[in-house]
């Protein structure tokens, strides 16, 4: 168990070495043109926004739908 551990740990670690020494996380940490930056932004910005509008809209619809069959107009 413990040499496939260590055979383990020097293949990892062999492999760290050959990378180059530079990797970026994500296509905005590059040193980007400003209309793919402003694109790279929006795109996170209309992502994260998706689901609250998908589960606002749903939520709103049984809301409502709930109300009215319980009589209550508005």
């Amino acid at each position: 168990m413990f040499c496939r551990i260590t055979v383990l740990l020097m293949i990892i670690g062999l492999v760290s070495l050959l990378l180059p020494n530079t990797l970026d996380a994500c296509p905005a940490c590059k040193n980007l043109d400003e209309p793919i930056a402003r694109g790279f932004n929006w795109s996170v910005l209309f992502m994260m926004a998706m689901p609250f509008t998908v589960f606002g809209v749903i939520g709103g619809s049984v809301y409502y739908h709930f109300r009215r069959a319980n009589g209550v107009r508005t």
